[in-house]
C-alpha cells in the first residue's frame, strides 16, 4: 500500500522486502526492479528505514536505467494503546537521489525532498484501519503537497489478509490532486517469508494529466 501504518519490526529484529513496483501510462512504463526497502527495529516502537529502487523507463522506444529517488527515515510509535486501542506514529522521511547520472537522465529527482506524516492504526472486527496524513516538502519547483490515505485491512483466514486504500495526493495552493485506488494482499508463507500483492490506479489525477496503472509484488523476510 501507499499508505504506511504504526507497525514495527520489534526490539533488533529485521524486516526486508525486495519488490518489484510499476507504473504504466499510455506508451510508457516506469519499473523499479528491485525495489530494496530494509527496516531494522529499535527498540519495540522505533524503526529504521532505508529504501533503494533501481528503476528501468521505457518511453517513446527509449530505455532509461539507473538508481531512482531513495528514501531514509525513522519511524516513532509514539502511543500504543495495544491491539485493541488506538496505535500512532510518525514517520520522518528524506527522499534524495544517490546517483547524478540518474538526475541527468531524468529518472530521479535533483535535491532532497522531506515527508512528515503522521498514522494511525486500530483493530476494525477481523481486521484493522489505518490513516495516514502528512506534508511534503520538495526542493523548489517540485511542488509541495499533502498526502492523505485510509487502508482497510481484513483477515480473511489465518496468516492471509486483503486490503482496500484510497490515497490522495493533492498539491499545495493549487486545485490539482491523484486519488489512487488501490487492492492488496498479504499472505504469510511461513513465521520468515510473507508474500505482499497490490495493484491500483488513479481515479482522479490532475498533477499529471495521465492515468496511472501500478502494481506491486514483493517478498518479506524477517528476522
Amino acid at each position: 500500500m501507499v499508505s504506511d501504518d504504526p507497525a514495527t519490526p520489534g526490539d533488533s529484529h529485521w524486516e526486508i522486502n525486495i519488490a518489484t513496483l510499476t507504473f504504466r501510462v499510455t506508451q510508457a512504463s516506469i519499473t523499479q526492479l528491485p525495489l530494496v526497502d530494509i527496516n531494522y527495529g529499535l527498540g519495540e516502537y522505533v524503526q529504521l528505514k532505508v529504501e533503494v529502487p533501481w528503476v528501468i523507463q521505457d518511453a517513446a522506444g527509449l530505455q532509461l536505467k539507473g538508481f531512482g529517488d531513495s528514501l531514509a527515515g525513522v519511524k516513532w510509535r509514539f502511543y500504543d494503546k495495544g491491539e485493541e486501542g488506538w496505535r500512532i506514529s510518525t514517520f520522518p522521511q528524506a527522499a534524495f537521489s544517490p546517483s547524478a547520472r540518474s538526475i541527468q537522465k531524468g529518472i530521479a529527482s535533483s535535491g532532497v525532498g522531506y515527508l512528515a506524516p503522521i498514522e494511525f492504526l486500530h483493530a476494525l472486527g477481523s481486521g484493522d484501519i489505518n490513516f495516514e496524513l502528512g506534508r511534503w516538502f520538495r526542493p523548489a519547483g517540485q511542488g509541495d503537497s499533502w498526502i492523505m490515505g485510509a487502508v482497510l485491512t481484513r483477515e480473511v483466514r489465518k496468516g492471509f489478509e486483503l486490503m482496500l486504500e484510497l490515497h490522495d495526493e493533492v498539491a499545495i495552493h493549487q486545485a490539482r490532486d491523484q486519488l489512487i485506488l488501490n487492492l492488496g494482499t498479504r499472505w504469510d508463507l511461513s513465521d520468515r517469508f510473507t508474500l505482499l500483492a497490490s495493484l491500483g490506479r488513479d481515479l482522479h489525477n490532475t498533477l499529471s494529466e495521465k492515468d496511472v496503472f501500478q502494481s506491486y509484488v514483493g517478498l518479506q523476510t524477517r528476522f
